[in-house]
């Protein structure tokens, strides 16, 4: 019988769509909750569900040191680029999604938690269960709920520029997880959010002490 047992508690799987369905729920339920609040407990969805699942999953967690370099290179390859291209818009941008109160609060959720629990989501489970493209048009969905509230109305232009650009970012992610590892795959998320997000406001920051 503990045999039997062990043996059910292997095959189980979690249902990703179900996963993604009540982190949608939840996102609607919280629409007119602070936003730094909203995130938390749509983060908590896909983190719950991860954590259940993750022996059964048998993520991977090995990587090498050049691995993760490979990873460092992709997130700054795909997310220079856009800086400087669009500086002004992604401090709106990072401004209005997460309304942190300072540089650290900003690093700490942008940097360290979002990256973790939507690498564990979309990468290592979506991917390893569906397959690459699923996990990116999920992650791009992710988008839609992320970003609704605070571009609703007038803004509806920018949501589309947003889900598109998360699509994009997502494929690259995906790639890098595909190519290397889920761990790679996190370096890469946590650089390009890093430059993305958190550099426009530390050069904002200089810019106006400056002047």
């Amino acid at each position: 019988m503990a045999r039997k047992g062990r043996a059910r508690r292997g095959k189980l799987k979690v249902n990703v769509y179900l996963a993604f369905a009540i982190f949608v729920a939840v996102g609607v339920a919280t629409w007119s909750l602070d936003q730094s609040v909203r995130l938390a407990l749509m983060w908590l969805v896909f983190l719950s569900f991860a954590l259940s699942y993750a022996s059964a999953q048998k993520l991977q967690f090995s990587y090498t040191l050049a691995d993760l370099a490979r990873g460092a290179v992709a997130g700054l390859l795909v997310s220079v680029p856009v800086l400087l291209l669009a500086r002004d818009f992604l401090i709106i941008t990072s401004q209005r999604l997460f309304p942190a109160d300072n540089l650290l609060s900003l690093m700490w959720i942008v940097v360290l938690i979002m990256p973790a629990v939507e690498a564990v989501y979309f990468r290592g489970l979506v991917h390893k269960e569906k397959g690459l493209w699923p996990s990116v048009l999920l992650y791009a969905g992710a988008g839609v709920v992320y970003f609704l509230p605070v571009t609703w109305n007038e803004h509806l232009p920018i949501l589309a520029a947003l889900v598109c650009g998360m699509g994009l970012l997502g494929f690259v992610y995906s790639y890098v997880r595909g190519m290397y590892g889920l761990v790679s795959s996190l370096v890469c998320q946590a650089l390009a959010h890093l430059v993305l997000l958190v550099a426009p406001s530390v050069v904002l920051g200089l810019t106006r002490g400056v002047a």
